[in-house]
């Protein structure tokens, strides 16, 4: 799982817009997490969580993942991100 997979999990009823105003952010910060692949504040991956009903664990396990430029990390934390349940 990467942070798209939990972006679009939350996007599956919602438009990019709708989302954004459930975070209480900007339609164009939900845009740039799609386009240009930035990572959230913590505060907003604990929202996605609730949102996606994806374990708050393997949301962050996702974000942070794409958000570490050592491809070797980033999909040993994707593999074992199973454990964080």
């Amino acid at each position: 799982m990467n942070f798209l997979d939990v972006l679009n999990a939350a996007t599956t009823d919602l438009s990019d817009n709708k989302l954004s105003k459930k975070l209480g952010i900007g339609r164009a910060t939900v845009s740039s997490w799609r386009c240009r692949g930035s990572i959230p504040e913590d505060e907003i991956l604990d929202k996605l969580a609730e949102l996606t009903n994806i374990p708050v664990e393997k949301v962050y396990f996702a974000a942070y993942a794409d958000k570490i430029h050592n491809p070797v990390v980033a999909q040993l934390m994707r593999e074992y991100s199973h454990l964080a349940a």
